[in-house]
């Protein structure tokens, strides 16, 4: 039998996406054009495919899988193990609440769902795990740029910011006046501010002085009630998982 006939760009592209998935240090493009045996340019052509389609994230001058994959398949390393550990915090939560609850990881500049619990009311927040949403707009997004790197920030306030509802904060002088309120208070709102009637109440998942994540609560406005009392739930939340952590 003579060879199945190949197209070599989506050959190139899943040996590419193949050694991103190794369990190795993030590489660069000249690290990766050497050990695929690939013209430079062709990675960095392929990279910026992938990145368009949000498959692969730049982080200085390296590149590493998003978690996006999440959503396609399961699987993402230590990120989605603590993913699956965190569906019955999650639970609870949503039977103490009666909201859909999340587990949210920092994905770049974006944050990613990798788990989610669903409220049992018809009228609720609809999202899918992979999902991926702005930093400025949403209250886990607002944990990570609150607990992380100024430089993170800077990056975010690089362009201009995207108003999704009139709560949108795009200001960049009240969007670091309210990261000092979430560093103080320990919780972050989302009051509105992606989707015109929601509200979400997000703290982050910390081991030791590192975020390993945030856990929110969302719902409609209408229902959630006062923000001071989510957050006290969810801090509960944290305070039990942070013992099997």
């Amino acid at each position: 039998m003579g060879e199945i006939a190949t197209v070599n760009s989506v050959e190139h592209a899943i040996r590419l996406v193949e050694l991103l998935a190794s369990p190795a240090d993030a590489l660069s493009v000249s690290q990766m054009a050497q050990t695929l045996d690939l013209p430079r340019a062709t990675v960095y052509r392929l990279l910026k495919t992938l990145a368009q389609r949000e498959w692969v994230i730049q982080e200085d001058k390296t590149y590493r899988l998003s978690f996006r994959l999440t959503g396609l398949f399961q699987g993402a390393g230590a990120q989605a193990a603590l993913a699956e550990r965190m569906t019955p915090f999650l639970q609870k939560l949503v039977n103490d609440t009666g909201e859909t609850a999340h587990f949210a990881a920092l994905d770049g500049d974006r944050v990613v769902y990798l788990a989610r619990v669903d409220s049992p009311h018809p009228i609720r927040m609809f999202s899918q795990v992979g999902w991926r949403g702005p930093l400025h707009a949403t209250a886990a997004g607002k944990v990570f740029l609150a607990s992380t790197e100024a430089k993170l920030l800077s990056r975010i306030c690089d362009h201009e910011l995207e108003r999704f509802t009139p709560n949108t904060i795009v200001d960049i002088d009240q969007l670091r006046a309210n990261l000092a309120q979430i560093r103080e208070q320990g919780y972050a709102v989302d009051a509105q501010e992606l989707i015109d009637g929601l509200t979400c109440v997000a703290v982050p998942v910390m081991s030791g002085e590192q975020i390993r994540g945030a856990i929110s609560v969302s719902g409609p406005t209408a229902r959630v009630g006062k923000p001071e009392a989510l957050a006290k739930l969810l801090r509960a939340a944290v305070d039990a998982l942070s013992i099997s952590l």
